[in-house]
């Protein structure tokens, strides 16, 4: 597997699991930053966004889709770090963080998501996973519009991977 589609990695704690991916972008951090923050930007990877950027600040995502996400600016440092609440049908009252480091020519990335359900592992690992991707295709200019269900073709290689018993497989 490529370096940007390496799994997301996860630790189980309880009925909970944290979260997390580390990807490579080509860009400089500000354009990476600006991918994560920029509601126009957003739309063309998560969908319809709104983000109000401080700290307190409303943050939501795919407020346009089936399982819109709800939170609040926890942490607002650009262009390095950004950590919102996140609620929504698949992981209420959890927390997403990005990183960003510059490194020479490309932007590290390490993303966590904190307090996800384990029994929705299987809807979310592979939902990130097909997010990031989409973020690096934008990123690199050869973003093609979005497969809302580009995740599936991911979910198998996380549930035999990780051996993932008695999750969702559905929405």
């Amino acid at each position: 597997m490529a370096a940007s589609e390496d799994l997301g990695t996860f630790e189980r704690q309880g009925e909970h699991i944290d979260v997390r991916f580390e990807r490579h972008y080509p860009r400089p951090v500000e354009t990476v930053w600006s991918a994560l923050t920029d509601p126009a930007r957003l739309a063309d990877w998560m969908g319809a966004s709104l983000v109000e950027p401080r700290v307190g600040g409303r943050f939501e995502l795919m407020v346009d889709g089936s399982h819109p996400m709800t939170g609040r600016v926890r942490v607002w440092e650009p262009p390095h770090v950004l950590e919102f609440s996140w609620s929504n049908t698949h992981a209420p009252d959890s927390v997403v963080r990005y990183e960003l480091e510059q490194q020479g020519g490309t932007t590290r990335l390490v993303f966590t998501h904190q307090g996800m359900p384990y029994a929705n592992s299987a809807l979310m690992l592979p939902g990130w996973h097909d997010f990031l991707a989409h973020l690096g295709r934008l990123l690199d200019g050869s973003a093609p519009p979005v497969d809302l269900n580009g995740w599936r073709r991911m979910q198998a290689v996380y549930v035999d991977h990780y051996k993932l018993d008695g999750v969702r497989l559905t929405p």
